[in-house]
């Protein structure tokens, strides 16, 4: 009885793969499309007779009309930002009308993990934008779009910070190709410049400010502007109040006073945002990038859940999210900038 049992099952199961193989010949796809890709599980499915194969992990759909990715991604996977699990599975497939596609339901590699090495995050860093630039911290408008085109000519994601979260709590895959934006201080050049050439490519940023800084002078941004840009997918994050280093006490300053301090710039600038742009701030960039031990339980306390410095390297899902690696796009040449788009860290792990 046991033996006809298993001798059974195996022969169900084998049907069912075949019955799958055959599928997906017919298709044109690779029999490893349909098991590679990760996406979240929802159940949003389109009626049977669209329907070529189901099960838990995937779906192979025949498009009724021509659809985006996009468009598929909202209807199976709850959520439009996953189009590019729909387009990793159907590589050089056309979504159109009487295509057959696979549709992943299950997130099968959160932390971009391979027998090979791991994925890891860049994360790119500015400061200040013009036309012609004398400061190692100012970037060439002209550069800059170079660098943006460059991304979107190859496939680059930009990431918002709530999905860069969603990775580091190994909740969520991302795409293979991907990076987040930063710009810190509050320089008016980045709403000016920066921001119509990120709209242009279709990318958001993170906007670091310390608020003391704020509608100061004509070279700073303003609380109005600001707010646009949240309006327009923007990020607005902290960088303190006053810019001031969180890891050493000033001259005449007393334990207790560089305690206040501290927690002042940490605590203070995120109730200034919250109020002035009615959100709830949990993204801080370290001024000067430095940080210690007390400064990331300060972090901690304020409400943070991410925190960012300026050491050099990108962030694997296991990075702790309040010391996050970032890079400093320093180089006025399109070498240097590339050079930072490290997105898999090669390490056997057999």
């Amino acid at each position: 009885m046991f033996c006809y049992s298993l001798t059974q099952i195996l022969k169900d199961r084998l049907s069912k793969f075949l019955q799958c193989s055959v599928i997906l010949i017919l298709m044109g796809l690779s029999l490893s499309v349909g098991f590679y890709s990760c996406a979240p599980t929802n159940t949003a499915i389109p009626p049977p007779d669209k329907n070529l194969f189901r099960s838990e992990d995937y779906v192979v759909y025949r498009l009724p009309k021509a659809e985006t990715p996009a468009d598929l991604a909202e209807r199976f996977l709850g959520d439009k930002k996953r189009a590019w699990v729909i387009e990793e599975a159907n590589q050089g497939v056309i979504f159109e009308s009487g295509r057959s596609v696979v549709i992943p339901l299950k997130d099968r590699n959160k932390g971009g993990l391979t027998a090979e090495g791991f994925q890891t995050i860049p994360i790119l860093a500015y400061h200040r934008f013009a036309e012609n630039c004398k400061s190692p911290l100012c970037m060439p408008a002209r550069i800059f779009e170079l660098q943006m085109r460059y991304l979107k000519e190859n496939g680059y994601s930009v990431l918002a910070p709530e999905e860069l979260l969603t990775f580091l709590e190994y909740r969520q895959s991302l795409p293979k190709k991907c990076v987040l934006i930063t710009m810190d201080d509050g320089y008016s050049s980045v709403y000016n410049i920066a921001y119509p050439i990120l709209k242009k490519y279709g990318f958001h940023a993170i906007f670091f400010i310390y608020t003391d800084f704020v509608g100061v002078s004509s070279s700073a941004i303003t609380w109005d502007q600001l707010r646009e840009m949240k309006a327009n997918g923007f990020t607005i994050g902290s960088h303190t109040m006053f810019h001031s280093d969180l890891t050493k006490q000033k001259d005449g300053e007393t334990g207790a006073g560089f305690i206040a301090r501290i927690k002042k710039e940490l605590f203070g600038s995120k109730e200034i945002i919250d109020k002035k742009l009615g959100q709830d701030t949990y993204i801080f960039a370290y001024p000067y990038g430095r940080y210690d031990q007390r400064t990331l339980e300060f972090t901690k306390l304020a409400g943070y859940k991410i925190a960012m410095s300026v050491t050099r390297g990108g962030n694997p899902f296991f990075a702790y999210s309040l010391s996050l690696r970032r890079d400093q796009i320093l180089k006025k040449n399109m070498q240097g900038f590339i050079s930072r788009l490290k997105t898999f860290n090669p390490m056997i792990l057999k």
